[in-house]
């Protein structure tokens, strides 16, 4: 029977169908799964520096090198070469996780690749992997932090665009890892 109380509940199930599927996207995207890109970690180092200074106290340093494989799957993408902890929006977004508070000193991506080139568009650079083939991108962050601390760099988004008159970047949202360091 199409009651109103049948039409009502209805609509209702239609609504949380929706937001499930949106939720079933979210997930699918957080666990890695990706329509456009391959996503692999190849190398993941940290390493921890004192630098002893006389009448003032040590600096420390936790340094990262992270080396990311990138393929595009089925169409040419384009994945801005920066890297950034801020509002600005950049290629690789990422975060300092420890067990005390950190600070960035400095953080730098470069790319490489067999077919890969690099666009600029105005102020950004861009690589332009094109379908079937994969960037290898290096990522190098040092940061400072406390001593007997342990920290790591967690890489929370990778934004990328299908063609560069896009307004919005695509996001690839499984994160990724380095590995900890102790300073001492």
């Amino acid at each position: 029977m199409n009651t109103p109380a049948n039409k009502k509940r209805v609509k209702e199930l239609n609504a949380q169908v929706k937001e499930l599927q949106a939720k079933l996207v979210d997930t699918k995207q957080r666990e890695g799964n990706n329509d456009y890109i391959d996503v692999k970690v190849k190398k993941n180092q940290a390493r921890s520096e004192k630098i002893k200074k006389k009448g003032a106290e040590d600096t420390l340093f936790g340094k990262f090198y992270i080396e990311i494989a990138i393929t595009a799957k089925q169409d040419t993408i384009f994945i801005p070469i920066s890297i950034a902890s801020g509002k600005k929006t950049a290629g690789f977004m990422y975060q300092i996780e420890g067990t005390a508070e950190g600070s960035i000193v400095s953080a730098e991506a470069k790319v490489r690749g067999d077919g890969v080139s690099q666009v600029k568009v105005g102020t950004l650079h861009f690589a332009k992997i094109p379908a079937g083939k994969t960037a290898s991108f290096e990522i190098r962050a040092t940061i400072r932090g406390k001593s007997k601390k342990s920290y790591k760099i967690v890489i929370t988004r990778l934004n990328y665009k299908l063609a560069l008159a896009d307004a919005r970047y695509q996001q690839y949202l499984k994160e990724i890892h380095s590995s900890s360091v102790s300073i001492s």
